[in-house]
C-alpha cells in the first residue's frame, strides 16, 4: 500500500495553494497516486531559491539502495535503515527530476527533511522534587533506588562534565556520540556547546554534589539534585550549539540507540526536543522512529511543546506517537505545597493533529527548574540573569564563586523529570516493560482540579505510587485513540496550526523575495481594483520633500489608479525610511490580516529557537 501522503494545508496569508479533498482530510493537497513528492515540499519549493538545496528523507518502497544509487554525487546521502529511507540535500530540480525517473516506483515519498528544536529554553528543584513525591521515597543514602545500572540516552545538544555528573567511578556520561552534520557520529570529546542538554541530564541523574545539605556533609540551605542520582548519560547530540537539528539526524541517534541498547545498558530514552506535526503518527518519520525503540524495551520519554498558546492540536513530534510517554509542564508557584500547583499556560495541549491521540499522557514540574550550568554555552550566554549565584543556597559563600546551577523552564525540562523517574522504577523492578512503566505511570498519577485532560493527560507523575504499583499490562499501553482528525478538531485548525507554525518557527529558513505576494488575499480586499500606475515614481528626489506637511486622511484612495506597473524595476533601497513619522498613527485600529500582530512581544521571540516560559 503507498504511504498516505503526508498533509499541509495552507492559509492564504502565508502560501495560497488551491487544495482538494483527500481520503485523510478535505483540504489535503490532491497529488496524483504517481506522484511520490509530499505536500510538505510544495511549501519550500514557493519559498527557496530555485538553486537551493532542500534537506530531505525520501521513503522506499522496499529498500533505498537503487534510490541512494540514482542521488547526485554531492547530495550528501545518509541512509536511515530504521524507517527505510535516506536523507539527502537536492534542489528542486533534482527533487522533480528524482520524482520522474527510473526509479520514482521505487520511492513511497519524498519529505521534508524538518528542523527540529529544543523544546524550551527558559526552584527550584527541590519544589520539583517536592511536586512529584519524590520526599515520599526512601532516599539514596538510606538504600532507596537511586537509578544505578539504568542509563538513559539523552538525544539533545550534548552533555558536558559537570561535578554532580560524577560517581564513584567519575564522570557518569558513559558515552558520547555526536550526530549533527558537522560531528557526523564521530568518537568526540563530551561537550554541550548549548547549555541545554546538560541541563537536561542534570534533571535525570545529578547527584548535587555542588550543593550538598549540612546532613551530607555540606552548608547548601537547598539540594539541587536529580531524580535518579546514580543513573548513567548517554550522550547523543543531535542539536547544534543553537539547539536546531534535522530529524534524520534524529533518527540516525535513534537507530543507533537501539542497536547499542545492550552494550551500553539504555532503557530510558529522553527526547527534549520536537519539530512539526505535517502527517499522521504512522507516516510521521521521528514517531516512526520512536515506536521502533520502544518496540526494542527502551522507555521513550518525550516532551509535549511549549505550543499552549495555540490551544488543542499544539503537541509536536514525536510527542504525536501513541506508544510513547508525552509530558507536559506543570507549575509548581515554587512552594512545597501541591494544591496550588497549575498546568503552565505554554505547555502543549492535546490531542494530536490528523490521529486526535490523547496527549500528553502525564505531566511534571517545568516552570523555573533549576538544574547544571555549562559556562559560556549558549544559554548562559544568552540569559546570564538564569545563573543561580552561589550565595543563594550557600550562605557566606563569595559573590564571586562560579555559579553551578542554572533555571530554565519548558516541556523539555518536564520530560527529564519523568525519565528520572522511569530510571528509579526500573532500578527497582529491572523487568519492567516499557507498556508497564506507561500504565503504572499514568494510573499513579494525581490529576490537577479544574485541568482539561488534554492539558493533563493522566495529571502529576506520583513517585511513590508508581513504585509501589505492581500493574503489568497485558496489551499495549497506548494513548487513547479520540477521533479521526476531525472528531474533536475542526478542520480549520490545521489552517490555523500551518499559520502559527510559520510565523513561530520559519521565517528565517527560507527565503521569501521568491514570492509572488500578489497572489495572497490579505484582507478580504481585491487588490486587482486598484490601478497604483497614475504617478510616476522614478527619477524623482524624493528627499526633498517634506511629507509629513501633507494631510493623507480624507483622500478618496479609490480615484488612484495603482496597477499595470512592474514595480521589481524600482529599487526602494534607495530611500531612506526613518525620515518617516509612523509613530503618530494608532495602528492598532488596523486589521492587517487575522492575526493580531500588537498582541505578541516580539522581542522574546528567536525565530530559530524556542524560548518559551522564560
Amino acid at each position: 500500500m503507498m504511504r498516505a501522503r503526508t498533509l499541509a494545508l495552507f492559509v492564504a496569508v502565508l502560501v495560497v495553494v488551491v487544495l482538494a479533498a483527500c481520503p485523510a482530510l478535505a483540504g489535503a493537497k490532491d497529488k496524483s497516486g504517481d506522484d511520490p513528492v509530499g505536500s510538505s515540499l510544495y511549501e519550500v519549493f514557493a519559498a527557496e531559491e530555485v538553486d537551493g538545496e532542500i534537506p530531505v528523507i525520501i521513503f522506499g518502497q522496499n529498500d533505498t539502495d537503487a534510490i541512494e544509487a540514482a542521488l547526485p554525487a554531492d547530495a550528501g546521502a545518509v541512509e536511515l535503515p530504521l524507517i527505510d529511507a535516506v536523507a539527502a540535500e537536492l534542489t528542486q530540480q533534482e527533487i522533480e527530476a528524482l520524482a520522474d525517473s527510473a526509479v520514482a516506483s521505487e520511492i513511497e515519498e519524498i519529505q521534508l527533511d524538518d528542523d527540529v528544536v529544543g523544546v524550551g529554553w527558559t526552584d527550584y528543584l527541590s519544589f520539583t522534587n517536592s511536586a512529584i513525591g519524590l520526599g515520599g521515597v526512601l532516599p539514596p543514602w538510606d538504600g532507596g533506588p537511586t537509578g544505578e545500572g539504568v542509563n538513559v540516552a539523552v538525544l539533545d545538544t550534548g552533555v558536558s562534565a559537570h561535578q554532580d555528573l560524577t560517581g564513584a567511578d567519575g564522570i557518569r556520561v558513559v558515552k558520547y556520540k555526536d550526530f549533527t552534520r558537522g560531528g557526523n557520529g564521530k568518537k568526540r570529546r563530551a561537550t554541550d556547546d548549548a547549555g541545554h542538554g546538560t541541563f537536561v541530564a542534570g534533571l535525570i541523574a545529578g547527584n548535587g554534589s555542588a550543593s550538598l545539605p549540612e546532613d551530607q556533609g555540606g552548608d547548601s540551605l537547598r539540594h539541587y539534585r536529580g531524580v535518579a542520582p546514580e543513573a548513567g548519560i548517554v550522550s547523543l547530540k543531535v542539536l547544534d550549539g543553537e539547539g536546531q537539528g534535522r530529524e534524520s539526524d534524529v533518527i540516525r541517534a535513534i537507530a543507533w540507540a537501539i542497536r547499542n541498547s545492550d552494550r551500553y545498558d539504555i532503557r530510558v530514552m529522553n527526547m527534549s526536543l520536537g519539530a512539526d506535526v505535517t502527517a499522521p503518527a504512522e507516516f510521521d518519520p521521528m514517531a516512526m522512529a520512536v515506536k521502533a525503540a520502544w518496540n526494542r524495551g527502551i522507555v521513550v520519554v518525550t516532551a509535549a511543546g511549549n505550543e499552549g498558546e495555540f490551544g488543542p492540536g499544539g503537541i509536536l513530534s514525536p510527542g504525536n506517537e501513541p506508544h510513547v510517554i508525552t509530558v507536559g509542564a506543570g507549575d509548581t508557584k515554587q512552594t512545597a505545597a501541591t494544591d496550588d500547583d497549575e498546568i503552565c499556560y505554554y505547555s502543549s495541549v492535546g490531542p494530536t493533529l490528523f490521529d486526535e491521540f490523547a496527549k500528553p499522557d502525564v505531566v511534571a514540574p517545568g516552570n523555573r527548574n533549576i538544574s547544571l550550568r555549562v559556562p559560556g554555552s549558549f544559554v548562559d550566554s544568552t540569559w546570564p540573569e538564569n545563573r543561580i549565584a552561589v550565595s543563594e543556597y550557600i550562605p557566606g559563600a563569595s559573590p564571586n564563586a562560579t555559579p553551578q546551577y542554572f533555571k530554565l523552564s519548558g516541556t523539555s525540562t518536564a520530560a527529564p523529570v519523568v525519565s528520572g523517574v522511569v530510571a528509579l522504577m526500573l532500578d527497582a523492578d529491572p523487568g519492567l516493560t516499557p507498556d508497564d512503566v506507561k500504565l503504572r505511570l499514568m494510573d499513579t498519577a494525581d490529576p490537577l482540579p479544574e485541568t482539561d485532560v488534554h492539558q493533563q493527560g493522566a495529571g502529576v507523575v506520583d513517585v511513590p505510587a508508581a513504585l509501589a504499583s505492581s500493574l503489568v499490562a497485558t496489551a499495549p499501553t497506548l494513548s487513547a485513540d479520540l477521533g479521526n482528525g476531525t472528531t474533536i478538531l475542526p478542520l480549520s485548525r490545521y489552517d490555523d496550526w500551518q499559520a502559527y507554525k510559520w510565523l513561530k518557527f520559519k521565517w528565517t529558513k527560507f527565503k521569501w523575495t521568491k514570492f509572488k505576494w500578489t497572489k495572497f488575499k490579505w484582507t478580504g480586499t481585491d487588490w486587482q481594483k486598484f490601478k497604483w500606475t497614475k504617478f510616476k515614481w522614478t527619477g524623482t528626489d524624493w528627499q526633498k520633500f517634506k511629507w509629513t506637511k501633507f494631510k493623507w486622511t480624507g483622500v478618496e484612495w479609490k480615484k488612484f489608479k495603482w496597477t499595470g506597473t512592474d514595480w521589481l524595476k524600482f529599487k526602494w533601497t534607495k530611500f531612506k525610511w526613518t525620515k518617516f513619522k509612523w509613530t503618530g498613527t494608532d495602528w492598532q485600529k488596523f486589521k492587517w490580516t487575522k492575526f493580531k500582530w500588537t498582541e505578541y512581544d516580539w522581542l522574546k521571540f528567536k525565530w530559530t529557537i524556542l524560548i518559551e516560559g522564560q
